[in-house]
């Protein structure tokens, strides 16, 4: 008993010193404070209308720096971009759902439930963009008009920006529903924007700078194969439906480079090549090539400058046979071997091949360079003088074309 009693003496003297010190713990805690905001004042608005969309400046006093404690509401709906917040300008965008009335601004618990009216104005829209050149999605600087189609553009030309990819164009003409204006210098191929009241809308489709430099190829020519690894993808007109035909429009083929008889021929279905629709013309079971030639006109005039065309294609063109890629003044098509001379541009193809034989060959890009004085029309193609065998004749196949302005 006596043990018991020292031990329970013991138990009360370690728990005592236990509680002093949690008391005393409890004494000397962290120190909390409660942050008091100061009540924010709204003094003005920089709009007091304006198009869902646009952003409005509210200045004042007290806003803080937290955007996530900025509430503002126009006509009771919530604005959802809050785009900056300084202690004496908040910048919020004006939400889509707006309604015409009262604007809200609350900051913490601090509410100013209407400082300022504002009017929601309707939106001006963009329903189609169209160039007035033949092909409506490209536009010669200073020389084609542009019209921008939609709604609620107003009458004043001074209330609206037109821009070609960044690039201000002169408004010829301005009503509710249409704006036409003047494609500018120096245009970026790119989409037009319209600029009224603060609010950016952007049409479609781009519209296509032909005189700017890059690849051109689809706005100046078309059918003109697949750029890939294995190439091929031009499209055939006639067809003997297994193997031969004649390529499609807008390429053009002479009575010669149609080689394969029954009025086909300059096109294969080369499929162990593992994609169909090729430019080709072969010359065995001695089905020669005497200028033959196959070429296409540029779609319009290509503006005054230096081009260069770059062709891909498989060759076992032998030593006495020749195939030349021409480009040549106008629209109806290039010269034959001896007047050669007269194109704009040539080049030989590679035609190293033993007579008689399939080998040495090539396969690769070739490229063509010419350069045009004045604004004209031209003709690309080819110029095909290949003999004729009974086995192990000429053979040429052409996978894609690509025309670039430098």
């Amino acid at each position: 008993m006596k043990i018991f009693k020292n031990n329970s003496i013991l138990i009360r003297g370690f728990m005592m010193v236990i509680c002093f010190a949690f008391f005393t713990a409890c004494e000397e805690g962290p120190n909390f404070k409660i942050q008091e905001y100061p009540e924010q004042t709204a003094t003005g608005i920089s709009h007091t209308s304006g198009y869902p969309g646009i952003n409005v400046t509210i200045t004042g006093t007290d806003f803080g720096t937290l955007k996530g404690a900025v509430k503002v509401y126009f006509g009771g709906i919530l604005a959802t971009n809050v785009v900056s917040c300084e202690d004496t300008k908040i910048v919020v965008q004006v939400p889509a759902g707006a309604i015409s009335g009262k604007v809200s601004l609350q900051v913490w618990k601090h509410l100013n439930d209407s400082f300022a009216e504002f009017t929601v104005l309707p939106a001006p829209a963009i329903t189609s963009v169209v160039s007035s050149n033949a092909i409506n999605t490209v536009a010669f600087p200073g020389v084609d008009t542009v019209t921008i189609n939609g709604i609620n553009f107003g009458t004043d030309a001074s209330k609206a920006v037109v821009s070609f990819n960044g690039i201000v164009g002169p408004i010829v003409t301005i009503a509710n529903t249409k704006i036409t204006v003047l494609a500018p210098n120096n245009f970026n191929t790119g989409f037009v924007t319209v600029t009224m009241g603060g609010l950016t809308i952007s049409g479609t489709p781009a519209i296509v700078n032909p005189t700017a430099a890059g690849d051109i190829t689809p706005y100046f020519m078309s059918n003109t194969g697949v750029i890939d690894a294995k190439g091929g993808g031009f499209v055939r007109g006639a067809y003997d439906g297994s193997r031969w035909g004649a390529l499609g429009a807008p390429w053009i083929t002479n009575t010669a480079g149609l080689n394969r008889g029954n009025g086909i021929g300059g096109y294969a279905r080369e499929q162990w090549n593992g994609r169909d629709g090729f430019i080709c013309w072969e010359t065995w079971s001695d089905k020669a090539v005497v200028n033959g030639t196959i070429y296409q006109p540029t779609s319009m005039a290509l503006p005054a400058g230096s081009y260069t065309i770059t062709f891909n294609y498989y060759g076992e063109i032998q030593t006495d046979s020749s195939v030349y890629l021409e480009v040549a003044a106008g629209g109806n098509g290039i010269p034959v071997l001896a007047n050669i001379s007269t194109a704009l541009a040539s080049v030989l193809l590679y035609n190293g091949t033993t007579i008689g034989d399939t080998k040495p060959n090539f396969g690769g890009d070739v490229t063509l360079n010419f350069t045009l004085g004045t604004s004209q029309v031209v003709s690309i193609g080819f110029l095909g003088n290949m003999k004729g065998r009974a086995t192990k004749g000429n053979y040429f196949l052409g996978k894609w074309i690509k025309l670039v302005k430098n």
